[in-house]
């Protein structure tokens, strides 16, 4: 269910040509910081989601699959799939991330 991307920051380490990026894949991208040991538990939404880890690394769940983050990893969360994300390092997490624009 979870897609998954891993090292998707060595194409291009600039965070504001990153936002560009997924914009242009129409997600409404921000940047987004998880203080150590944060947990965001059971989420969904109704558009799809995207989350590019730029720092730290994080234990994430899409569905039935679980995993854990670090940074240049990239996860695509589905529509209307639970999900949820606890950060595991003792630094805080900063990702990039985003809904997909209605079209």
């Amino acid at each position: 269910m979870m897609e998954w991307k891993s090292n998707w920051l060595e194409q291009n380490d600039d965070t504001d040509a990153l936002k560009k990026q997924l914009q242009s894949e129409g997600f409404d991208a921000y940047q987004w910081t998880g203080r150590p040991g944060g947990a965001y538990l059971d989420y969904i939404h109704s558009q799809d989601e995207v989350v590019c880890v730029l720092s730290g690394t994080a234990d994430v769940k899409v569905a039935d699959d679980h995993d854990t983050v670090k940074r240049g990893d990239r996860i695509d969360v589905p529509a209307n799939t639970y999900h949820s994300l606890t950060v595991t390092s003792s630094e805080p997490l900063v990702v990039l991330t985003g809904m997909r624009k209605s079209q």
